[in-house]
């Protein structure tokens, strides 16, 4: 049986942190953890997600960026 990993890298400005977990969920909410770190600048962090599922990445990314643009304005 194959596990699926779902990765996510975070660009901050001052430092670069990967979190990985079997579960779109789990390295969603970790990612959002981060990003929170960086409520008020949020734009100045990127991210990248690396799944083998296309759909399950593009989802990922797509609440990241919501959220991004949320604690930009917060």
């Amino acid at each position: 049986m194959l596990t699926s990993v779902y990765r996510v890298t975070i660009a901050a400005p001052d430092a670069v942190r990967t979190v990985s977990a079997a579960t779109e969920r789990e390295v969603a909410l970790m990612a959002e953890s981060v990003l929170r770190q960086h409520e008020g600048e949020t734009l100045a962090v990127g991210f990248w997600v690396d799944c083998s599922d296309a759909a399950a990445g593009r989802r990922i990314a797509a609440y990241l960026t919501d959220l991004a643009l949320e604690l930009e304005h917060a």
